[in-house]
């Protein structure tokens, strides 16, 4: 049978079914082709070239990318076993993943792999979709992956037949629990089995756990749902620590070994001074709230509270609200937890402005968390907030809560009440999600909690001892520098291993929050060494306990060197006894900077919208070792490279959200590069929506600029464009500019001269451009049990093995057009699909614009901008961020949205 013949017979077949069968049938198809994995390139005429597991992968990335496609079979089992939604962050972070995986094959030219990794990253997508017509686009896809991954595909094809007639005859969990094969395993396929399995073993990361799992889905025994429910949600703390880490704990959930759960949950209330968190806190505790009474919070206070029914005791964060304490608010906010963001009805400041400055602070710190908005003191004034708009703009909202604390008990007792349960209701689910120990590692931390009740610290010696009470110790995977590295990332324990003269850990959260935020408090820049023992101490400290908080002098020292740590301080070069704080030192500007910006290379960050407080004090702390002089001040600096001979000045202008960058000196271009990169870096790790802009040079421009004021355009377009072979760049007022001069008067020498090639090699670089790209012929070769075999030439079927084009919705291009796109080796490259699709999305947003409330579509403004932008350019960065805030956005809208969702999924798979 004709393989396109084929996919309109499964996608006919799949037609009529439900999502969940669909997405059953997708991923029975990826897991079926998963040991071809095993297959090895063909080997040299002159010798035998050893077996290499996964060699299509880079080494460092083998078992993140092996663990990325089990886990997207692990979660497509569980969306029908369990529930049938899934978070759509978790989905998208699943298709990166898979897709990362699949293009590292694809670019190491292993065609075999990469279809049989897209397979996955198919079945995965289908979750995502919008409906069953969706589904259906991606269930075919996913089935037309694994027949193209194996040229005798013959096998396969009989067993996707096999499966369109089981399909009908099963419910989707049913369907899903079958043996994936219909009849023995074939002698070939075993042997790749076998093969696939001694190469994960040789990763020596604890992929037994997996390779038995996996067994058991080819046997087709009874899925344990509960355990796949507890594989699907992994502790972030987990995941973080790699796969290795990953595995053992999966190994102690099949084992029953890991049973205790920790039972804790954190909530942390967020807002500005006054809103009025800790009256909240003290109407939960049903204490009484008298208005104007509450003491301000400096810092963090820490309640605990029983979460009513439960097991699980929370522990309320109270954090200040100062605006100079937001800076370190950063160090504290987590993704699992659950936020309280309170609103002051009484505040002069728009309530929306309120609450998306808060919602900014969640999302770039605390990643997706829910968070729950109160509006307090609405029985004096109204909140009014703009919903629509926020919960399209940050889908991690749980809901809004008009309330009084101090009339929590008397007129607003049922919308208190109500908001209490939802606040239970929250709690538990961040509950769920938490990891389960052994009964050695729990005892371990009932152990600890009488140190917590007595003391701030913990010695290590102590902590040894207790370990090896319960018989954990140096060996195994979860060893004792496991079981603290968890507890590090749980809170229950603080441990800065970078800080090796300290011998104590810290068992109380709050000595040393209390530490940082009594210095930042004091509002002194700098800080000798006895100042801040004298500050610590000037006055005695409990915590939620009434322990009194010792802050001796070696201690404090520790507190200074957090700071260091957390980018808010920094030793002074002349007086090592000093601390500087830069978030404390003078707003204002010093006069007679020696630097002259006129005729400096210049740089810009221009934030779209939330631009933090902490990033010029880190950049200052991060650079302190070249402050010229005194010249720093709150919101800038001016420094000087040890190496090249130049100086910048950096500024931060928070009105207009600009972080600046000017740089003079001979070595400015080698200079400002290693300080872009330092400010990405510093961003890196938040979510963030900002252009990097550079200064046209007025030599650059072809065109009279007599009069006209000085123009920036966005560096990455620059760029894209002189990758491209692109000669100029028409500015906004419509000036011509020199693309190779406006480059050259900012790059360094290297970077220039790679991209001037672009201008006098042209065709060469057009001729690798197009090697390089998916315009290639299945011309590959495969080394299979000693005989090289042309993978062209045997397949079956009528598939020619010349200029072949297969009429696929989405293999690598990943749903580009449901059924009329052609995927064409020879002739379909990545941008032209990316242009073809954002085209069709931009058409779609229109069309969707028309339909929905004012407010709605004002939500889809700003990422819509952002993605015309990208259109020109393609740039990567800008073209994800813009896709995934459109996606956040039109999840929330329903039916009326899914064509926009629809393409936006594809392009993000792309």
């Amino acid at each position: 049978m004709d393989i396109e013949e084929f996919r309109k017979e499964v996608k006919a077949q799949l037609k009529d079914k439900s999502t969940e069968h669909q997405v059953a049938f997708a991923v029975r198809s990826a897991m079926r082709v998963l040991p071809l994995l095993a297959l090895q390139k063909k080997p040299s005429f002159v010798f035998k070239k050893k077996r290499e597991a996964f060699w299509f992968w880079q080494k460092e990335n083998k078992q993140v990318n092996l663990a990325s496609l089990l886990k997207a079979y692990a979660s497509c089992m569980c969306y029908i076993s369990v529930f049938n939604t899934f978070a759509a962050a978790e989905i998208f972070n699943i298709i990166a993943n898979v897709t990362n995986a699949a293009d590292a094959a694809n670019a190491a030219n292993a065609y075999i792999a990469f279809y049989a990794s897209i397979a996955a990253a198919e079945a995965a997508t289908a979750i995502a979709a919008a409906d069953a017509v969706y589904a259906n686009t991606y269930a075919t896809a996913a089935t037309e992956a694994a027949i193209c991954a194996i040229y005798s595909y013959n096998t396969i094809l009989k067993e996707v037949q096999a499966d369109l007639i089981l399909i009908d005859q099963l419910t989707a969990e049913a369907f899903l629990h079958a043996s994936l094969w219909s009849s023995p395993l074939p002698k070939e396929w075993q042997q790749w089995l076998n093969d696939f399995k001694t190469d994960a073993l040789s990763l020596d990361a604890g992929f037994e756990v997996w390779l038995d799992w996996y067994e058991e889905r080819l046997q087709g025994k009874p899925i344990d749902v509960d355990l796949l429910e507890q594989w699907v949600n992994i502790p972030k703390e987990i995941d973080s620590q790699g796969v290795t880490a990953l595995n053992a704990y999966l190994k102690n959930l099949v084992v029953k070994n890991a049973t205790q759960p920790l039972n804790r949950v954190r909530a942390i209330f967020i807002g500005y001074g006054e809103a009025g968190k800790t009256s909240l806190i003290r109407a939960l505790h049903n204490e009484p709230v008298t208005e104007g009474k509450e003491p301000m919070t400096a810092g963090i206070d820490i309640r605990d509270w029983p979460v009513p029914d439960t097991d699980i005791k929370a522990h309320f964060w109270d954090f200040g609200g100062q605006v100079m304490a937001h800076a370190t608010h950063q160090f504290f906010l987590r993704s699992s937890c659950l936020y309280v963001l309170v609103l002051n009805a009484r505040s002069e400041i728009n309530g929306t402005e309120q609450a998306e400055y808060w919602l900014q602070h969640v999302k770039s710190f605390g990643g997706n968390a829910p968070v729950m908005i109160v509006g307090n003191k609405t029985d004096l004034a109204s909140v009014n907030l703009d919903m629509a708009y926020l919960q399209g703009k940050y889908p991690s909202i749980v809901g809004f809560y008009p309330l009084s604390c101090t009339q929590a008990q008397t007129a607003y007792k049922n919308k208190f009440a109500s908001f209490q349960e939802d606040f239970c209701e929250q709690l538990r689910k961040v509950g769920t999600h938490q990891m389960l120990f052994t009964q050695e590692q729990f005892a371990v931390l009932q152990d600890l909690r009488p140190y917590q009740e007595q003391s701030a610290f913990l010695k290590q010696d102590e902590f040894t001892a207790l370990c090896q009470r319960h018989g954990i110790g140096e060996d195994g995977v979860q060893n004792r520098a496991w079981l603290l590295d968890i507890l590090d990332k749980l809170g229950v324990v603080i441990h800065f291993p970078q800080l090796d003269y300290l011998d104590d850990y810290i068992l109380n959260p709050r000595w040393l929050t209390h530490g940082v935020y009594t210095l930042m408090y004091h509002r002194q820049a700098r800080l000798t060494d006895a100042e801040v023992v004298k500050i610590l101490r000037d006055k005695p400290i409990y915590d939620e306990q009434g322990n009194n908080l010792d802050y001796s002098g070696h201690k404090c020292r520790f507190i200074m060197d957090a700071m260091h740590e957390f980018k808010l301080a920094y030793p002074y070069l002349l007086s090592r006894d000093i601390q500087i704080i830069p978030e404390l030192l003078p707003s204002d500007q010093p006069s007679n900077i020696p630097f002259t910006q006129t005729g400096g290379l210049a740089f810009e960050f221009v934030f779209r919208g939330f631009l933090p407080r902490h990033v010029m004090p880190e950049l200052i702390v991060s650079r302190h070792e070249e402050i010229v002089g005194e010249n720093v001040w709150q919101c800038g600096v001016l420094l000087a490279n040890k190496t090249y001979k130049a100086q910048a000045l950096a500024k931060v202008d928070y009105h207009d959200r600009v972080l600046s960058i000017t740089v003079q000196g001979a070595d400015a271009k080698d200079y400002l590069s290693l300080l872009n990169a330092e400010v990405v870096r510093i961003l890196a790790r938040l979510d963030l929506d900002y252009q990097q802009m550079i200064a046209l040079p007025l030599a650059a421009c072809r065109s009279d600029r007599l009069g006209l004021p000085e123009e920036k355009a966005p560096y990455k377009q620059l760029w894209a464009s002189a990758n491209k072979g692109e000669r100029s760049y028409t500015s906004p007022l419509g000036l011509d500019y020199d693309l190779g001069q406006v480059l050259g008067w900012i790059l360094p020498k290297a970077q220039y001269q790679a991209i001037s090639h672009h201008y006098h090699n042209s065709t060469v670089h057009q001729a690798e451009d197009i090697h390089m790209s998916d315009t290639r012929q299945i011309q590959t070769t495969t080394y299979i049990e000693g005989d090289i075999k042309d993978q062209a030439q045997v397949a079956a079927g009528n598939i020619s093995n010349k200029n072949q084009t297969i009429n696929n919705s989405t293999i690598h291009g990943h749903a580009i057009n449901a059924d009329t796109i052609t995927n064409s080796f020879n002739t379909t490259t990545a941008d032209t699909q990316t242009a073809t699709l954002l085209a069709q999305l931009l058409k779609e947003i229109e069309d969707l614009n028309a339909k929905i409330p004012a407010e709605q579509a004002q939500a889809l403004t700003r990422p819509t901008e952002i993605l015309r932008e990208a259109s020109t350019s393609l740039d990567k960065d800008d073209l994800s961020y813009g896709l995934k805030k459109i996606k956040d956005t039109v999840i929330t809208l329903g039916e009326i949205a899914k064509p926009v969702l629809n393409i936006a999924v594809q392009l993000l798979a792309l």
